[in-house]
């Protein structure tokens, strides 16, 4: 045998290029620190910000975005019902008008920025105009979406209501 064989007893080599002189061999976490320049060092936190962005942001946007479509249409429902109730015990004209101020307080308790002359529309459900058909409609602006410069016309709520119009004394509704 060859005599430098003999003398020397194996040493595993890092990848480094230095000899290793402990009793056992290096494990893997000890032959990756030990690599110089490594392209994965600190990108855990580069990583995590970038799936945060991906992944928390457009969840985020969709909870606003629902929680402003269910606000709407929940005052949408309200102003329908108190259009409705304004209509049913209130004869004439005025009643249009009150049904009016209280659509248009039943929309800003929610936050829904409509204008209630638009918003509030009544109609007869019969040829003889016993009853009426009491409908409020609203447009929802959704988060980045109104501020890009796209109107409400996205989505849009409403609500339909069928009431029994009140008589008035002279017998006409």
């Amino acid at each position: 045998m060859n005599r430098r064989a003999q003398s020397r007893p194996h040493t595993p080599v890092e990848p480094s290029g230095r000899r290793w002189s402990g009793r056992r061999a290096p494990g893997p976490r000890l032959r990756r620190a030990g690599r110089r320049g490594e392209p994965e060092a600190g990108n855990a936190a580069v990583e995590f910000i970038g799936w945060t962005v991906v992944l928390v942001v457009p969840v985020v946007y969709l909870l606003v975005a629902l929680a402003q479509v269910q606000a709407a249409s929940f005052a949408v429902a309200s102003a329908a019902d108190a259009a409705s109730r304004i209509l049913e015990v209130e004869p004439g004209e005025a009643a249009i008008a009150h049904a009016r101020t209280a659509v248009g307080l039943a929309l800003s308790d929610q936050g829904v920025d409509t204008d209630p002359a638009t918003a509030l529309s009544v109609g007869c459900a019969d040829a003889a105009c016993t009853g009426a058909v009491v409908r409020v409609q609203a447009g929802v602006d959704l988060p980045v979406l109104a501020s890009a410069g796209v109107g409400r016309d996205v989505v849009v709520v409403d609500a339909e209501r069928a009431v029994t119009l009140a008589v008035s004394k002279g017998g006409a509704p």
